[in-house]
C-alpha cells in the first residue's frame, strides 16, 4: 500500500515538473514577451485554463501510477505464489 502512495505522490511530482517546466519554456522561448509584460493579464482565462490542464494531467499520471503499482504488486504476490508450490 505504502509503494502505491510513494509511485502516485512521485507521479504527481514528474507530471508537475513537466507542465511547468513547458510552460516556462514556452514562455520564455516562443512567446518573446517583453519585460513587465504579462501573457495572464492580455489573456483571459489562460490561467484558469493551464492550472485545470496541469491538475487533470497530474491527478491523471498519479492514477495510472497507482494502478500499474498495483498490477505490480499483483503480479510479485502470483509469482511468489507459484515458487511456494
Amino acid at each position: 500500500m505504502m509503494k502505491t502512495f510513494l509511485y502516485s505522490i512521485l507521479a504527481f511530482v514528474i507530471a508537475s515538473i513537466i507542465a511547468w517546466g513547458g510552460l516556462f519554456i514556452w514562455s520564455a522561448m516562443l512567446l518573446k514577451l517583453k519585460p513587465g509584460d504579462s501573457y495572464w493579464d492580455r489573456t483571459p482565462y489562460a490561467a484558469d485554463i493551464f492550472f485545470a490542464c496541469w491538475l487533470c494531467f497530474a491527478f491523471g499520471a498519479a492514477i495510472v501510477a497507482a494502478l500499474l503499482s498495483r498490477r505490480h504488486d499483483q503480479r510479485l504476490a502470483g509469482a511468489q505464489g507459484r515458487e511456494r508450490r
